[in-house]
């Protein structure tokens, strides 16, 4: 997938741009801190998963003195064929996006993935030792894009645990009984069980290139890579994961109505990265995190391919200031034949051919190509 145009109205700093991109792979936006690069990273991730990579409001990216905007991308396939996607956000009268592929307004559900891509900011290079948010959100938004079936699941267990967590509220000003609670048990359980066995079944894709991609790097001496997922329930079925997911529920029961809040579930689960037996985020040293970084992105650009058949979008904000030489040269390597936006601050010497846009002022300028 590549895109081939990029239009922003009323969208952070910027009040109108309209961008046309070559069939160069590499793109390179150069500026200061704080001139706009991140935005435009930003607004690829609400044309392709429907929200903002930096997991803000659609209202706080908002010009300032605007209630609304708009962002437009046209696009083309491996295939060759030309679409276009576009996301709108209005505050008043009324709060609402709407999302549209080929002019056409299309749920969120059919829009998230229809542009593919895989962001890294620069914290995500911290993924192995942050939180396991972090992580968590990593799985999400890739299994989104990869299965849409897991989107919906998402998106309805969250909206599940939401009432569960409203209940518990009631029942801690006494206005429900444990029996609603029930009642929401079951379905949290229903639905957190199909996103854990979807989840397993990602990670054993994940796991077939993982070792090899590990390898191709140079880290030759890491043996038996692979992504561990880190879950309350040991099953491996879907039923007997929901039943002991109800178990789990009523076992942390006393604990959730103290917190008003659901301790247990897919919501809470973590994963992490295992090399000889080990957890890489406790034994590995900050450069070898950097190479399982790599490998991390570099996977999950296969199994687009793998799963969908489509090259993803890769965006890279700030990321390669904080690689050494030999990475930055391994990773941009290995991406060849994938279009890859590059923000940085300073220019960057890349072998391949590349478009360099300036970032500046609530403008963005192409100074090479």
């Amino acid at each position: 997938m590549r895109l081939t145009s990029l239009s922003l109205e009323q969208f952070r700093s910027y009040d109108r741009i309209s961008l046309d991109f070559s069939d160069t792979n590499r793109l390179v936006f150069v500026g200061e801190n704080g001139a706009g690069k991140t935005n435009l990273v930003e607004a690829i991730s609400f044309l392709s998963v429907g929200r903002s990579c930096l997991r803000a409001k659609p209202e706080d990216a908002l010009r300032w003195g605007t209630d609304f905007f708009r962002m437009t991308a046209g696009t083309r396939s491996d295939e060759d064929e030309e679409s276009s996607v576009e996301y709108v956000f209005q505050q008043s009268p009324r709060r609402q996006s709407a999302m549209f592929i080929r002019d056409v307004r299309t749920p969120l559900l059919q829009f998230i993935g229809a542009l593919p891509t895989i962001v890294f900011l620069p914290q995500d290079l911290d993924i192995f030792t942050g939180s396991p948010s972090m992580r968590r959100s990593f799985l999400d938004v890739l299994l989104s894009q990869l299965k849409p079936d897991y989107a919906a699941k998402r998106i309805e267990y969250e909206r599940v645990l939401k009432q569960r967590n409203a209940v518990l509220s009631r029942i801690a000003d006494h206005e429900a009984g444990l029996d609603d609670l029930s009642l929401w048990d079951g379905r949290l359980a229903e639905i957190g069980a199909g996103l854990i066995l979807l989840r397993d079944e990602m990670i054993v894709l994940f796991n077939r290139s993982l070792q090899k991609t590990i390898a191709d790097l140079g880290e030759t001496e890491w043996n038996d890579v692979r992504m561990m997922h880190d879950r309350k329930t040991r099953e491996t079925e879907v039923a007997a994961i929901e039943a002991e997911m109800r178990q789990l529920l009523l076992a942390a029961r006393d604990r959730d109505l103290v917190l008003c809040s659901t301790t247990v579930g897919p919501h809470r689960d973590d994963w992490h990265l295992q090399a000889l037996g080990h957890n890489v985020s406790l034994f590995a040293s900050r450069g070898q995190q950097r190479a399982a970084f790599i490998a991390l992105l570099l996977t999950s650009a296969l199994l687009f391919k793998e799963v969908r058949g489509e090259r993803p979008v890769i965006l890279l904000d700030d990321v390669l200031s904080e690689l050494d030489c030999h990475h930055q040269k391994a990773l941009l390597s290995s991406l060849e034949g994938h279009q890859v936006f590059i923000t940085t601050t300073h220019s960057v010497s890349l072998e391949q051919k590349c478009e360099v846009w300036e970032v500046g002022e609530g403008n963005v300028r192409k100074t090479s190509s």
